[in-house]
This record gives C-alpha cells, structure tokens and sequence, in this order.
C-alpha cells in the first residue's frame, strides 16, 4: 500500500511540475497573431501597398496622405452614388458584396457593376466626368505616396500604380490636338523652274 501511494504520489508531483513548466512555455513565448497589413479609408491605397510592410516614418506619412486625400475622395464617391438611382445602387452594392465573396478584385467589381447596370447618356456623360476628376485625384495620390516612401517599396509599388493608372481610360474633355499639317514652301515658281533649265 506504501508503494502504490508513493507511486500516485510522484505521478502527482510530476503532474505538477510539467504543467508548470508548460504554463511557463506559453509566458515566454506569446502566440504570434498574423499581423495584418493596414486598412487605409482611400481603397486604392490597400491596392498599391499589398503585402507591403512599411516602416513606422511611412506609415506616419501614409496616414497624412490620407488625411489628405480623403475627404476628397469621399466627396466623390458621395457624387458618384448620387447619379444612380435607388435600384441601381441596390444593384452595385449587391453585385459587389457577391464579387468580394468570390474574391474578386476592385477594377473586376467596377466592370461587373458597369455591365450589370445600365445607364442613361445623361448618367454616362456625368459618370465620365467624375471618372476623370478621380484619375486625376489617384495620379495626384500616387505622386505623393511615391514621394514618402523608401526606394525599395518604390520600386514595389511603381508598378501597381502603372498598372491601375494605365488600366483607367484616358480624359476625354480634353479635344486631341492634330499637329498642324506643314504647308509646302514653294521658293520659285513652277514657270521660273522651267525657264532656268
């Protein structure tokens, strides 16, 4: 009976120690939660700056820019919601809530939304206009993130802004200037060719 009671006992005992020592483990070593990239209030910003971590001077500069730029990027967006309808924007908010579950990027929900919901040449002319005013907003923004950030994120980040900037469609208020055409130089004649030979 001694035995089997010093035997429960040092089970017991060991019990003890390996939890204490486990308990001590998880202390030490805090769990590492998936640090996740920031979510900045302008969309396209989250698109160029993916997976990039930033140094703590640029992100104090990033959310400068955003201080910055939001308000203006929501004053648009309050004057693209006011073209549509109230089924229209019933429908855009629908087709981009499925898109998102399905993964799909921004410029792919846009061309959704644009398919899906048809508009009038009156809502077109005005939504050509705002297109335009919010790729000049975006090139202004890219300008100045380029500008704060560090050469190697720079050169991360050129390209997806090439690419967003590129993928937009040109400004169409502007009318396309022709090179005038060159008017021939005539230095003689046709008749005081003819005579000299």
């Amino acid at each position: 009976m001694r035995r089997s009671l010093s035997v429960v006992l040092l089970a017991t005992v060991g019990l003890l120690f390996a939890s204490a020592v486990w308990a001590q483990e998880d202390v030490k070593k805090p769990r590492k939660q998936p640090q996740e990239a920031p979510q900045y209030q302008i969309p396209v910003l989250n698109q160029w700056l993916e997976g990039i971590s930033l140094t703590e001077e640029e992100k104090r500069k990033v959310e400068a820019l955003c201080k910055e730029y939001a308000p203006t990027f929501d004053a648009l967006q309050k004057r693209m919601n006011e073209i549509f309808t109230e089924e229209q924007l019933k429908a855009r908010k629908e087709i981009a809530a499925k898109a998102k579950a399905e993964g799909k990027k921004p410029q792919e929900i846009g061309k959704l939304q644009q398919e899906a919901v048809k508009l009038t040449p009156e809502q077109k002319e005005k939504w050509a206009k705002i297109q335009a005013d919010r790729r000049e907003l975006q090139q202004k923004l890219a300008k100045a993130l380029l500008e704060v950030l560090t050469p190697d994120h720079r050169a991360v980040v050129e390209p997806r802004v090439a690419k967003l900037l590129k993928a937009a469609p040109p400004k169409k208020d502007t009318p396309s200037e022709k090179p005038a055409k060159k008017e021939r130089v005539k230095d003689k004649p046709a008749e005081e060719k003819k005579v000299e030979k």
